[in-house]
């Protein structure tokens, strides 16, 4: 079982960088989440309930982390330019209030379908679902083009440390389960065995055994006894 620990190791490099990233790791989860559910809803026949709990069943835990990445962007990310470039972020802000709008309206639509399956309102969710990813696409791709390099150029690691503390400390296991199960399919190989050995340096076995529940649920059983073999590694040094 995952326990949520959150582990203050578990920093996020790219290639080629050598300070923490806040942005790239979660977003290409993200990306890989709606790019999924939105070919689901694609495919979906809107008469068939086990179609529809099935779709339900990847939309709903993805719109909950969606949220909860804005949240932790509005609350904590965005606000270590504060005290630098206080406008900085206006734009980022009026785009999170207007792609906040458009999940409402589609949560509200799916949960009426989930009431009242109709494939005319199946098909028009697909289509604001696939506007909404269109929307979110270029503002991902600006958070990490603009923003991160501001962030790296005005703040030092210790301020970038404190605001990835300060989500991580909000994250409820569930949130952190989702991360984990759309972040580690997401990334390159040596990124992902990166990012599982810093984990596992700090964490505890219990929480590691549920990276790894987690990994053999979502990953290839190659990939999967690669991460398997670093985590027990660490427990031996």
């Amino acid at each position: 079982m995952f326990t949520g620990y959150r582990p203050p190791g578990a920093v996020s490099y790219v290639p080629g960088m050598t300070r923490d990233d806040l942005f790239t790791h979660i977003h290409k989860a993200l990306r890989r989440g709606l790019f999924e559910v939105t070919m689901q809803a694609g495919a979906t026949d809107w008469t068939n309930v086990g179609e529809v709990d099935q779709l339900a069943a990847r939309w709903r835990p993805l719109l909950a982390l969606l949220r909860s990445h804005t949240e932790h962007e509005d609350r904590h990310i965005l606000r270590v330019l504060d005290p630098y470039e206080h406008q900085a972020t206006e734009a980022i802000a009026e785009q999170h209030a207007d792609l906040e709008e458009l999940e409402q309206h589609l949560a509200d639509a799916f949960e009426a379908l989930v009431v009242r399956p109709d494939p005319a309102a199946g098909l028009a969710f697909y289509r604001d679902l696939a506007r909404y990813v269109a929307a979110y696409l270029p503002h991902l791709h600006e958070e990490e083009t603009v923003v991160m390099p501001r962030i790296w150029a005005r703040c030092t690691d210790e301020e970038i440390a404190a605001a990835r503390a300060a989500f991580m400390a909000e994250m409820t296991p569930q949130i952190q389960a989702i991360s984990l199960e759309l972040m580690l399919p997401s990334l390159d190989r040596p990124t992902r065995a990166g990012l599982v050995t810093r984990m596992a340096a700090t964490a505890p076995p219990e929480a590691m055994a549920g990276v790894l529940a987690i990994a053999d649920r979502v990953l290839g059983r190659d990939d999967a006894a690669v991460l398997h073999t670093l985590v027990g590694q660490a427990s031996t040094t």
